[in-house]
């Protein structure tokens, strides 16, 4: 009877869904990480077994064809992602638009930012529609609203969290005020979806 009880039990056991969120640089990687240990965020994350890396190769067209390397690995592992989410940015790189159709093709999601990551975080402070032609002129901005910042060096989910709301809000704020209607979104400058992205999680 006993041997019968357990053997059901391993019958009904689940395998957690598998997502993968593969990153353009480490700035990424280490924002994703700090959420998924954070105290709000990690019982709710911890339902889902989330792979999140940084591609070995930073410009967006290597970041979709490590992310297709990586769905083919899982499904001969049999264990295959559930969701593939890509995060990389506009930067000036010349294959972006590319680099999104192909991602798109393969299904998987993408969290783009114009021109950098950062408009993300400058968002946590101000509601904003300033363009920025380099990601160095929009670190700049970024460190009169937030001092000390230096990429990839700090916790920036638990320094940036208390105002996450009001990013989100602004970030689809921002998204509105773009006016060329049928242009690329990877042209689009300022852009961040990245809160789509943060949705997806909180929504796990």
């Amino acid at each position: 009877m006993s041997h019968k009880r357990k053997s059901n039990r391993r019958k009904k056991r689940s395998v957690k869904p598998r997502l993968l969120i593969l990153c353009e640089g480490e700035t990424e990687r280490n924002y994703f990480l700090a959420m998924r240990e954070d105290v709000d965020f990690k019982s709710k994350m911890a339902a889902t077994n989330i792979d999140i890396a940084t591609a070995k190769n930073s410009t967006p067209e290597q970041v979709v064809k490590e992310a297709l390397k990586r769905e083919t690995a899982a499904k001969q592992e049999n264990n295959e992602y559930q969701k593939i989410w890509l995060v990389f940015d506009h930067d000036n790189h010349t294959h972006r638009k590319k680099a999104y159709e192909d991602a798109n093709r393969a299904d998987f999601e993408v969290a783009f930012s114009s021109i950098c990551f950062e408009n993300w975080y400058l968002l946590h402070f101000v509601k904003t529609a300033r363009t920025f032609t380099e990601a160095s002129k929009l670190i700049s901005e970024l460190k009169k609203h937030y001092p000390n910042y230096q990429k990839a060096e700090q916790n920036d989910f638990a320094n940036l969290k208390e105002d996450l709301d009001k990013a989100m809000n602004n970030a689809d704020w921002q998204r509105k005020q773009i006016n060329d209607i049928g242009q690329h979104i990877t042209d689009n400058n300022p852009w961040t979806d990245v809160d789509k992205l943060i949705t997806y999680l909180r929504e796990l």
